[in-house]
């Protein structure tokens, strides 16, 4: 009895600890799966930590997984502020950059307790010198206005379909009639979301137009432009992708795709194809990474955190579908082509905010994506990601970079701006349910070119070219809302490099122009 008692024991013990092995193997392999293996980049690029006292509240029950985050000059010192969006019962926040770190300003921006601040976006909009803020809260689109250093709410309303919370907010003037319009990217309420992988049939919330008038209001054109649909969409831009002047609009759909539609120069817009399929696009970048004059995007997506047969949702099986981060190449008429597994940014962790900048100066654009999946305490089948800063090679492909500015929160957006004012760009990371995390440029970058543009409509859109001594030659346009539910400085910086300036032209969307033979510290001002 006592020897198959013995016996016994030792298969329980052998089986318990097959399972215990066979566990640790599933766990590896999944671990082993989300891993990326991306090269390092070997880089001079320095950064020092500010201290930055802002912790987002998040409340899953009762508001969507974002916050605002926006650079701008509220006080016309030339530089910007830091706006961070509060959660339910958490007032929104305005920082300084002084002494080496963010201080809190004592700007109020009017609040309801029951709402959250999903999206920022600035603009003189009354002409008269400064900076207004547009809010998307939870419960309505807000327009503040500045008045001497203060924010008082607006009687401007943008009333949106009863379903819908708003998340973005992208600026532009898509009929070039002086007079800023919005594109407001509308999600399902959370009291009404019935998944998270639902792909077909009529579910989501709707986005809307709006078309600003002479009288300072603003008039619902969704329809008109024939951009009215029922589906979530995280946020926009817009942009001009065939060089014609026109500000085209790009959508980033959830459970859907990238929407590119062309404008003609009347309403209505023309849905246009790109190489996007069924995925997750969040956050969009827009910039030129190959230095031919276009402006491509950079998508990120769900990447390979979770299995791909678990995120087609409702898909039928033959639909085509994509876990991959999306980075389309503008050929300059606005066709693209997907060449993020080409430059090796393709296999990358769950991604939210995108953003396309210069980081290290050397003249090529890099490439910034927020990342977290809703990390489970003590779960470890879910990887962390930290965030990716990835500096462009002289071959085109990309290097990770992550380590000289990490965030360890929930990644929303990458915030970029000129915080110190050193012509080097700075790093923010607005981060969810937990600190936001400041990197400031401390050395290692090449020289560079800053352009201030003016906050008013007629510079939205604006292209900027920049030639240096090696004949190389830079364009980027102004283009409000990068990243998610956030938007830059207005400030474009060119790194050079070793090389030195040359000449810049200025060119507004309605032709006028100012060519550039010197820079004033690094400087290039638009003369009024």
């Amino acid at each position: 009895m006592t020897k198959s008692r013995t016996s016994r024991k030792k298969r329980l013990l052998i089986g318990v600890a097959g399972l215990g092995i066979f566990a640790a193997l599933a766990i590896f392999g999944i671990r082993s799966y989300q891993a990326e293996d991306l090269p390092k980049a070997e880089t001079q690029l320095k950064f020092d930590r500010a201290a930055l006292d802002f912790t987002h509240a998040f409340d899953a029950e009762a508001m969507l997984p974002f916050l605002a985050s926006a650079a701008f000059d509220m006080d016309g010192d030339t530089r910007p502020e830091l706006f961070l969006g509060g959660g339910v019962g958490q007032a929104d926040a305005l920082f300084k950059y002084v002494d080496g770190a963010f201080k809190r300003t004592d700007v109020v921006f009017e609040k309801l307790d029951t709402a959250a601040t999903h999206g920022a976006a600035h603009l003189d909009v009354d002409g008269d010198g400064d900076t207004d803020l547009f809010l998307a809260r939870s419960n309505a689109v807000a327009l503040f206005i500045n008045q001497n250093g203060e924010y008082t709410k607006s009687s401007a309303t943008f009333p949106l379909a009863e379903n819908t919370t708003p998340l973005s907010i992208a600026l532009g003037d898509i009929n070039s009639d002086g007079h800023v319009d919005l594109y407001i990217s509308g999600y399902l309420k959370i009291d009404r979301i019935e998944g998270e992988t639902i792909f077909t049939g009529n579910y989501g919330g709707y986005s809307a137009l709006y078309l600003g008038q002479p009288n300072g209001t603003w008039t619902d054109a969704t329809s008109q432009a024939g951009v009215l649909r029922q589906h979530n969409s995280f946020t926009a831009g817009f942009v001009d992708l065939d060089g014609d002047s026109l500000q085209d609009l790009v959508v980033a759909q959830d459970t859907g795709v990238i929407e590119t539609w062309k404008n003609s120069n009347s309403l209505p817009l023309t849905r246009t194809e790109n190489p996007s399929v069924n995925s997750y696009p969040m956050g969009l970048g827009f910039g030129d990474i190959d230095n031919d004059g276009d402006v491509d995007i950079w998508a990120s997506n769900v990447g390979h955190t979770l299995p791909g047969k678990l995120l087609r949702g409702d898909l039928p099986e033959d639909a085509l579908f994509n876990t991959d981060y999306y980075l389309l190449e503008n050929d300059g008429t606005g066709k693209f082509t997907d060449v993020a597994k080409e430059k090796g940014v393709a296999r990358l962790g769950f991604g939210w905010g995108s953003v396309i900048a210069d980081m290290d100066l050397d003249g090529r654009a890099d490439l910034l994506a927020a990342q977290n999946y809703a990390r489970l305490p003590g779960n470890g089948l879910l990887r962390s990601y930290p965030g990716k800063l990835l500096l462009q090679q002289t071959d085109g492909t990309f290097a990770d970079a992550t380590a000289v500015s990490p965030d360890a929160g929930f990644g929303i957006s990458p915030l970029v701006a000129d915080f110190n004012a050193d012509g080097a760009p700075d790093l923010v990371w607005a981060n969810l349910a937990g600190e936001s995390r400041a990197w400031v440029s401390a050395g290692g970058t090449g020289t560079s070119i800053r352009v201030p543009l003016p906050n008013r409509t007629e510079f939205l859109g604006a292209l900027v070219r920049v030639t240096d001594s090696t004949g190389r030659q830079q364009s980027k346009r102004l283009i409000t809302g990068e990243g998610l539910g956030s938007d830059s400085s207005r400030t474009l910086i060119f790194g050079l490099g070793d090389a030195e300036f040359t000449q810049a032209e200025i060119i507004l969307r309605d032709g006028s122009r100012q060519m550039f033979k010197t820079a004033i510290d690094g400087t290039l001002t638009w003369k009024n």
